[in-house]
């Protein structure tokens, strides 16, 4: 095993995450799950997945990207309750259910934060909105 191969323990968890996700579990709780694993970069293909995913697995691991602290700051406040809800596992689906709005205004929205922000994805926006989100948990209330 070279050192970016990864060990049994860790890939046994990966496709825990795999089956998880194919079953219906929450994208945000599958991310959740997988930060937990703590990877270094590199390349493994799992040809043992294929008796529990039907297929090998592969698996990319690269060094995490910053995000811009102000990356969700030019949405309009509709985009950030989008975001939120992207943040949270929703689906395009639930978005428009929960908001009262049509699908394809969602999908509208969606791809405007993707493109004011150059997120490169739904899994990013939730992790920006989520750091956005403790960010301000965690700053000192101006109102003592």
């Amino acid at each position: 095993m070279s050192a970016t191969d990864l060990d049994a323990a860790a890939l046994a968890q990966l496709r825990l995450l795999v089956a998880r996700l194919a079953a219906g579990t929450s994208l945000a709780d599958v991310v959740r799950s997988a930060r937990e694993l703590r990877l270094r970069t590199g390349v493994t293909v799992d040809f043992a997945a294929t008796r529990e995913l039907g297929q090998p697995m592969v698996v990319v691991r690269a060094p995490p990207v910053p995000l811009p602290r102000s990356a969700l700051v030019a949405l309009t406040p509709r985009e950030r309750d989008v975001a939120g809800l992207i943040a949270a596992g929703c689906s395009n689906k639930e978005i428009a259910r929960r908001l009262g709005l049509t699908l394809g205004t969602v999908k509208y929205h969606v791809h405007h934060i993707l493109e004011k922000t150059g997120l490169a994805g739904r899994v990013a926006i939730a992790q920006a909105h989520r750091e956005a989100t403790d960010f301000a948990a965690s700053a000192p209330s101006i109102f003592g």
